[in-house]
């Protein structure tokens, strides 16, 4: 069986010319451990025996490097609480490094973790969407989303929730327009409250509830009445509607001390209507406020790069580009992290391997 064995392997050599040029082509589709294991196998009598511990030990180094990166990865997945993301860079770290215990002990620990917390948020998510509080059954299934996008009963329960979800904002957002078109802000008022109850940033209602502020604010100014108070008649299009909604996120935002939020959704606003004065002035602002942030965001995505901590990196000098959009050297930082994590992705080659354990 063995001399078998050993005659396939030299047929095997012999297509490829020799076990160095053998290694070389496994190397090259991407199979890096069947490379070592046919370098290794070369025989200290062999011509290619040097070239082949040389090539030993840069393909070596290469995946200590990528352990490094799978394990920093699966680091800040685990710091953000998306367990079943940490779980598969910390499989593909273990994958390189198949005698790391100390790992290996920590990812089963991961994965019991994720069981229980699915089954418990699992639980939560169904009482609430059979008893119709959409808002709670939200917010359990936004953290079943964070703790495993891998799960495949999330698919139908994201269906679920969305239909019944949308179903109610419909009906409610066409309750608070009609009260809204009538003059009966109390109403709309009421119906858009509803709305933000089950989508807190739905920009459609933050910004019909921004143009009732506005009414009474000139019913106040005027001295009337509510009942006498003529209200003015209100010709803006649904476009200018939602990008004061978006504006209103983004000062909703700032409040909360998220102040790059805030120009997410300042930028919203102008994507949706660009002619939004506020949005305009309020993105401007902010960012005039926050550029002295640039060079330590940039230099803060250098150190998290240095560490082999991509996506850290990635954010911080996806925050610079947030706060000056044109800044060159941010952007060549960012596109050089996202061209190595594709990389990294496009080494995830067993199929399942996102699948962790249930």
């Amino acid at each position: 069986m063995k001399r078998i064995a050993c005659a396939l392997l030299a047929l095997s050599w012999a297509g490829c010319g020799t076990p160095l040029a053998a290694g070389e082509r496994m190397y090259r589709e991407g199979d890096r451990l069947a490379a070592l294991e046919t370098w290794r196998a070369i025989s200290e009598d062999d011509a290619g025996y040097e070239k082949a511990h040389e090539r030993i030990a840069v393909v070596e180094e290469e995946f200590q490097q990528l352990v490094v990166r799978y394990k920093q990865r699966a680091r800040y997945f685990e710091a953000k609480k998306q367990l079943a993301e940490s779980i598969v860079n910390y499989r593909l770290a273990l994958k390189l490094q198949p005698d790391d215990a100390e790992t290996l002990a920590h990812v089963q620990e991961l994965a019991r973790r994720v069981a229980r917390e699915r089954r418990a948020l699992r639980v939560q998510y169904r009482a609430d969407f059979e008893a119709g509080y959409l808002a709670k059954a939200g917010a359990s299934l936004e953290r079943l989303r964070t703790l495993d996008p891998f799960d495949p009963e999330l698919q139908a329960e994201e269906r679920e929730l969305r239909e019944g979800v949308q179903q109610s904002i419909t009906h409610l957002l066409t309750a608070g327009r009609r009260g809204f078109s009538d003059g009966n802000y109390a109403a709309a008022e009421r119906a858009f409250q509803s709305v933000l109850a089950v989508d807190p940033n739905n920009e459609s209602a933050r910004g019909y509830l921004s143009y009732i502020e506005t009414i009474r604010r000139a019913s106040r100014a005027a001295g009337s009445e509510p009942a006498a108070f003529e209200p003015p008649e209100v010709f803006a299009s649904d476009a200018e509607i939602r990008a004061e909604g978006f504006h209103q996120n983004a000062l909703a935002a700032e409040a909360s001390g998220d102040r790059f939020a805030a120009i997410g959704h300042d930028l919203q606003a102008l994507d949706a209507y660009a002619d939004h004065a506020g949005a305009r002035q309020h993105l401007a602002e902010a960012r005039r406020q926050l550029a002295p942030q640039v060079d330590a965001l940039i230099e803060d995505g250098r150190t998290h790069f240095r560490n082999e901590d991509l996506q850290s990196a990635l954010d911080s000098w996806q925050r610079a580009l947030l706060i000056d959009p044109r800044n060159e050297r941010a952007r060549a930082y960012a596109a050089r992290a996202v061209r190595q994590l594709e990389n990294l992705e496009r080494l995830r080659s067993e199929p399942d391997v996102a699948s962790g354990e249930r």
